[in-house]
């Protein structure tokens, strides 16, 4: 669903059939719309065959990493006596990123469905659904659906009249960013500051409360009851690439782009097509220079690589990227890459926690070069000097934070480096940049 657009023909609506029908919010609505079948049928199985056919499906955590659900939930170990937990990481908030809050806006019981089936199937009598503190609507909405299912018995002490546990809360976080890393978002539900923690331990070995924990993506829990009713085979046959991609994707279009919004297509989908024909191509009179196609941690596409990739996994990665968050961030031939950066690297120095020196260094150092750069003072040395801090940002830090912000620096400089020369040779101007507040 291109929103606020309708479907586009060549979409596979599945996590986004209902989005904009006001009645599948409520119980009955979705019940209409064969809700709660799954969990129906999940309780009269055992958790061991619930993994089995999550495995199977080849499902993938949706959140950015990639992880198969299935044997994610797998580690957790059945009858060893400890309370277990399952965790909704719904705090999204990376650059570019916008299809959570729709599940949880337009159908907040699928997203309840799913993490009662997941909290079954991993052990756990208890499930948290941690969601960004701005995202007020889909909190209530989630609330409202939560009501509703406590007064018809599908969760509480008697789940389905199973004599089987399922209770799960909302809790709502302050907005930071790195409350989405997984460690971080159990220190905030615990209560404390949300830093992330060192691993291992695991979190399916000393998570939340220091007991074995799981943590899906929104987008992960809402399609397992989807995959329970139709089956792993089903699940696996939407692919058009990769035998490791299966299933749906929503991706979420920003930037420079005809028709902005949320779009769900079977992994492997041409990205050609996807800009062109479901996007709508460029704005009247501009043409495409540049994707960053998973969310702003990932490394930016020049149009010819975009254009030749299939969206998947590996897809992506065979072009230099990486589908992450499938947050598709556009930009046309008016935009400065310098100037983005900059932004990006701004973003990532505000949001760090502070812990590691190489990130709370490294990010603040990286932001005021680059403002240095777009505001016409920068050098050729200012250049290497991005390059040997992003070096020293990467794979040394306790989570990926400074390694997100490299990331957008180095692919950025790798591919649009001219762009950066003529600011600082004063081949282009930086007034523009000079005028939205980069520091001198």
């Amino acid at each position: 669903m291109g929103y606020p657009h309708k479907s586009h023909p060549r979409e596979t609506a599945v996590l986004s059939k209902h989005f904009g029908d006001p009645e599948a919010r409520t119980l009955d609505g979705w019940k209409k719309r064969g809700g709660y079948r799954a969990l129906e049928q999940a309780l009269a199985m055992t958790p061991t065959d619930i993994v089995n056919i999550v495995k199977e499906s080849g499902l993938r955590g949706r959140g950015g990493a990639g992880f198969p659900t299935g044997l994610k939930w797998s580690f957790m170990k059945q009858g060893d006596g400890k309370p277990h937990y399952l965790c909704c990481n719904a705090d999204e908030s990376e650059p570019g990123t916008f299809k959570d809050r729709e599940i949880m806006r337009w159908t907040p019981h699928s997203l309840i469905e799913g993490c009662a089936i997941g909290a079954y199937a991993i052990g756990a009598e208890t499930a948290y659904i941690y969601v960004r503190g701005e995202f007020t609507e889909p909190i209530r909405r989630l609330n409202e659906a939560l009501k509703e299912c406590y007064a018809a018995n599908i969760l509480g002490s008697n789940a389905m009249g199973t004599g089987k546990t399922i209770n799960i809360y909302v809790h709502s976080g302050a907005g930071a960013y790195i409350c989405g890393e997984e460690t971080a978002l159990m220190n905030s539900l615990e209560g404390r500051r949300g830093n992330p923690r060192i691993k291992p331990p695991f979190p399916a070995v000393a998570g939340l409360f220091g007991m074995p924990t799981t943590i899906n993506n929104v987008e992960t829990l809402a399609a397992v009851p989807h995959i329970l009713i139709n089956g792993a085979e089903w699940y696996k046959a939407m692919s058009l690439s990769s035998p490791k991609s299966m299933g749906t994707k929503l991706f979420s279009v920003c930037g420079n782009v005809a028709r902005p919004g949320n779009y769900e297509i079977v992994m492997g989908f041409p990205f050609k097509d996807f800009l062109y024909d479901l996007c709508g191509g460029p704005l009247a009179g501009r043409k495409f220079k540049g994707v960053i196609p998973g969310g702003c941690s990932v490394p930016i596409q020049t149009m010819e690589e975009a254009e030749a990739t299939m969206m998947d996994y590996e897809g992506f990665v065979a072009q230099g990227t990486m589908l992450g968050s499938g947050g598709v961030i556009i930009f046309d031939d008016a935009q400065s890459i310098p100037r983005m950066t900059a932004r990006h690297a701004r973003f990532y120095a505000h949001e760090s926690c502070a812990q590691c020196t190489q990130c709370r260094e490294g990010t603040a150092w990286t932001t005021k070069i680059l403002d240095r750069i777009v505001a016409g003072q920068g050098t050729f040395e200012d250049l290497d000097t991005l390059l040997e801090m992003a070096d020293n940002m990467t794979g040394k830090t306790i989570c990926v934070l400074s390694d997100s912000c490299a990331t957008v620096v180095v692919s950025a400089l790798q591919k649009y480096r001219h762009e950066f020369e003529a600011l600082i040779t004063g081949k282009r101007s930086s007034t523009v940049a000079a005028s939205s507040g980069a520091a001198a």
